[in-house]
């Protein structure tokens, strides 16, 4: 994880260098894109491949820099345990509990170090912090995805097709700034299927042209980003399964590569465990590592493991059936990027190590009954390397008087119209696809809850020790949990406060000023109980919803207090109903 601390600074000099080595591959041949199919000539109808890719670097640091909210995950597992760090008052999950901690701490320090310490240092607000993570996150990626892709792949056409489908996907402009544990999977993941893919290639290479210490540090870098990998996300094993086939093949010739493996992931896994034992216990190192006890330890990943063991556990989350990342994930992830990949089943990269990685991960992870859509983001650009521009002219073999056929009714048909028509079709779906996914996830998609909780941390928060105008209460109603850490709390005034349709009794802490209520999609009839009980003894009561749930739900005096066109409820839709897709979040005071 050598781009997540000292070298902090620089990541821009490494992302101008990646783009220089793209530019300098793409201007060096002008053909150097074409694998049978030249995107040019593909995409007749549309811009220059070139336009495209320049244009989607300008649109990922716009989507970075953007308000949508994926996934409460990216906030909860990232930032809302860490704002302690920052002297917030937080409401952090149970996977951070001290009892039996679920998360790394020592694993989000790692990660999140320089912009904990620069916000500290500078006196950042919270969304300025906010929107510098989501740049480590962005450019750490887009520097290692590409470099990774860069040397994996054998040729200039390889490197440059792969890296433009990947860079072109919505999922590499807008999941990749989003800091929840699949987008830093993602980086490992490339990581770790550079090395083994390093390491195949060197097996079969004749003895004279490497040496072993070569092989050593490709081992141990393996050992390490696994590691690291484990304490991120404990699904990560679960992309190499069957690439292991590869790595056992490597180890039947150098014997000692398991240890060169082996030891680096022990080292750096005990290093983790005895970090998260002092966060949580709130002791020294010393007096952890003098007192030796297996039962004081905390290792998160095997708490998580345990956990998701449980199948009530999992019901909590959601429950899917097993072909869902199969048959409804994948397609939403890459759209009709998997022509290039399925169409006719004759791609000619299943052997691949991108390709045997990406299929692993989906086959295991399909196997545990809770799957959301971000669990497969690391597939992406695995299979982005493995989209094949041939399959659409690979046919099956024929017998002869079918392919004399063949031949005689193509011979009046322009062969460029029939090499070229289908998978131009293909990309510019790929295109349409992509834009309308981006424009969905990277700025509508709840993209209201930031803004609001930034405009409360300043309109309610300026002054959190002054009691004078009494309680303040906010109602959040079908939205995405708020990021209480944005709010910036200091002063630890706040109480918060979860509800659902199974528990909507409640105790309020007379010591706090601000109450934050978050009752998710909490039945309509039920939040009327709720804000007529805080209404009684609050001064100021702020409902938090979209517009849509807000002018259907709601006929009562109120002040619009704040209001954003930039947001869509997708939990909530009625198709029967088009007042429910009328996009907007607002503040609305109830008076």
């Amino acid at each position: 994880m050598f781009a997540f601390s000292p070298f902090f600074p620089f990541l821009p000099c490494f992302e101008l260098l990646s783009l220089a080595i793209f530019i300098s591959d793409c201007t060096y041949n002008h053909s150097s894109l074409q694998l049978h199919y030249n995107l040019d000539q593909m995409a007749v109808s549309t811009p220059n491949w070139r336009s495209i890719y320049f244009i989607t670097i300008g649109i990922r640091f716009c989507l970075t820099l953007a308000d949508s909210y994926i996934h409460p995950d990216e906030h909860f597992q990232s930032f809302e345990p860490l704002g302690l760090l920052l002297g917030y008052s937080t409401n952090p999950p149970w996977e951070f509990s001290a009892e039996a901690p679920a998360r790394s701490y020592a694993l989000l320090m790692l990660l999140y170090y320089p912009v904990i310490y620069l916000s500290s240092t500078f006196g950042l607000l919270p969304l300025q912090t906010r929107y510098l993570a989501r740049l480590e996150l962005m450019l750490v990626s887009w520097v290692v995805t590409d470099w990774c892709l860069y040397r994996m792949l054998p040729t200039k056409q390889e490197r440059i097709k792969a890296i433009y489908f990947a860079l072109t996907s919505y999922v590499t402009l807008v999941y990749q700034s989003h800091t929840f544990s699949n987008s830093v999977e993602t980086v490992l993941v490339m990581l770790t299927v550079f090395m083994i893919n390093e390491l195949r290639f060197l097996s079969t290479t004749p003895e004279n042209q490497y040496n072993f210490r070569e092989i050593g540090i490709l081992a141990a870098g393996i050992g390490v980003v696994s590691a690291i990998g484990v304490f991120n996300r404990v699904t990560f094993p679960a992309f190499f399964v069957f690439p292991a086939f590869f790595y056992l093949q490597c180890w039947r010739k150098w014997r000692l590569l398991i240890l060169f493996t082996g030891v680096p992931f022990l080292i750096v896994s005990a290093l983790f465990i005895v970090a998260d034992t002092a966060i949580f216990t709130q002791s020294s190192v010393w007096t952890i590592l003098k007192t030796f006890k297996w039962d004081q330890y905390k290792v998160a990943p095997l708490n998580n493991l345990i956990y998701n063991t449980h199948h009530a556990n999992l019901a909590q989350h959601g429950i899917h059936p097993y072909y869902t990342h199969a048959v409804i994930n994948l397609p939403q992830l890459l759209g009709p990027g998997l022509a290039f990949v399925f169409y006719g089943f004759k791609n000619r990269y299943w052997r691949t190590t991108p390709f045997v990685t990406a299929a692993s991960g989906l086959f295991f992870l399909s196997l545990v009954p809770h799957q959301e859509v971000r669990f497969l983001i690391p597939v992406v650009p695995l299979l982005c390397c493995c989209f094949d521009m041939e399959v659409f002219d690979r046919k099956p073999e024929s017998s002869n008087d079918e392919n004399m056929k063949e031949k005689t009714d193509n011979a009046t048909e322009p062969k460029s119209r029939r090499t070229s028509a289908l998978p131009a079709a293909v990309l510019n779906l790929w295109y349409l696809f992509n834009s309308a996914l981006a424009l969905l996830m990277g700025i509508y998609h709840q993209g209201g809850v930031v803004p609001a909780v930034d405009y409360l941390h300043d309109f309610i928060y300026h002054d959190p020790t002054d009691k004078s105008l009494g309680v303040t209460a906010q109602i959040w109603w079908r939205t995405y949990s708020p990021p209480t850490w944005m709010l910036g709390d200091k002063h630890n005034s706040t109480q918060f406060i979860t509800l659902s349709d199974d528990n909507v009794d409640f105790f309020i802490d007379a010591s706090k000023s601000n109450l934050l209520f978050d009752t998710m999609g909490l039945e309509i009839d039920l939040l009327q109980k709720v804000i007529t009980t805080v209404k009684s003894f609050a001064a100021k009561t702020y409902l938090i919803t979209p517009v849509a749930s807000f002018n259907k739900n709601f006929d009562c005096p109120h002040n619009v207090i704040w209001k954003i066109k930039q947001h869509l409820d997708m939990d909530h839709l009625d198709i029967g109903d088009i007042q429910s897709l009328q996009p907007g979040l607002g503040i609305f005071e109830l008076l």
